[in-house]
């Protein structure tokens, strides 16, 4: 599979990353949008609402835009344990495509990093919990690199949508590996 490559804008958010310490960049990033999940429990079990038309996220801003269904996917990733816990799967970027996620099995840390040159937030680094233990729905940007890890014993399984659908021939779809300098994120965790 052919990855998009590097733009120069997004090489140098990479580049003044570098020279930045991770406790000087602010936590949160631009147009990223976070909705908690309400959980509906009867005696069989439980209801809900992933996405729906009209939602709006945790600040009560619109959670997805209008936009034409694309695809719907899932993907498990075993649990292996460890410290940092395994796998790692980071850090991949869309120049168009915006995802939005939901872990429904298992708890993964997700790790954002705004790429976007004119971004108020370029080179922030977010991180946040979903999962079972944290039921929230995640909408990333185009030009956020975006990856996560399993936390615990559990498989994560990891429900997606996104607003282009794939292309084997053009994806839409670039990679920084998990563990690059310039971003130079600790995926360990305390206290395991």
């Amino acid at each position: 599979m052919a990855w998009l490559p590097l733009s120069d804008d997004i090489t140098r958010v990479l580049d003044r990353m570098r020279d930045a310490t991770p406790d000087s960049r602010p936590a949160r990033i631009c147009d990223v949008r976070v909705k908690t999940l309400v959980k509906r429990p009867d005696a069989r079990g439980f209801f809900t609402e992933q996405l729906k038309r009209g939602d709006v996220d945790d600040d009560g801003r619109p959670f997805i835009d209008r936009q034409p269904f694309a695809q719907l996917s899932r993907s498990v990733v075993y649990a292996r344990g460890g410290n940092p816990p395994e796998p790692i799967k980071a850090f991949h970027w869309h120049r168009k495509q915006w995802d939005y996620w939901d872990v429904v099995s298992g708890n993964a840390r997700v790790v954002l990093v705004d790429l976007r040159e004119d971004s108020s937030t370029a080179g922030v680094v977010q991180t946040l919990t979903l999962g079972e233990d944290a039921p929230r729905m995640l909408a990333i940007p185009p030009l956020v690199a975006h990856g996560y890890q399993c936390l615990g014993l559990r498989d994560v399984h990891l429900v997606y949508y996104v607003t282009e659908p794939y292309d084997p021939d053009q994806p839409d779809e670039g990679r920084i590996p998990f563990d690059d300098p310039r971003i130079a994120f600790d995926w360990r965790v305390e206290n395991i």
